[in-house]
């Protein structure tokens, strides 16, 4: 199966920047396809299993981490049924003074990262992702 077709459908929106497309299955935790040129493919296993965790007492406190850029979790519905979804926004820095959003999707067998572009609101990044979640979890992928 290739899922480039995922990638070009989520950056598709005029909402969406940057995507990526990872496994989430233990052992599998790795880019199964990335949108080109962008930074979202060095996103690491230990950063997915971080997301995916059972325990989420810690993400509100500490955030997450997408390829070394700390995050803080604005909504954490990931492993609510029927939503599968988790907002957050990357922390500024003096090298990325841009706040970026970003939505993390999560289906059985993957996770769906997309970025918004400058100046996008969770609310605009979201529906793409939930969108390809709710499909992917339709085909027990």
């Amino acid at each position: 199966m290739s899922w480039d077709s995922y990638i070009t459908s989520l950056t598709k929106s005029e909402w969406v920047d940057d995507a990526v497309i990872l496994g989430c299955t233990p052992g599998q935790e790795s880019v199964w396809a990335a949108a080109p040129g962008g930074w979202l493919s060095q996103v690491s296993a230990s950063e997915v299993k971080a997301i995916i965790a059972s325990d989420r007492s810690t993400l509100f406190a500490n955030g997450v981490t997408l390829a070394g850029r700390k995050c803080t979790v604005l909504r954490d519905a990931l492993n609510v049924d029927g939503q599968n979804t988790m907002d957050i926004k990357m922390k500024t820095s003096e090298k990325e003074p841009d706040p970026f959003s970003f939505t993390i999707g999560r289906a059985h067998k993957a996770i769906i990262i997309a970025k918004g572009v400058k100046d996008a609101h969770g609310g605009k990044v979201n529906p793409p992702v939930f969108d390809m979640t709710t499909y992917l979890r339709k085909m027990n992928m």
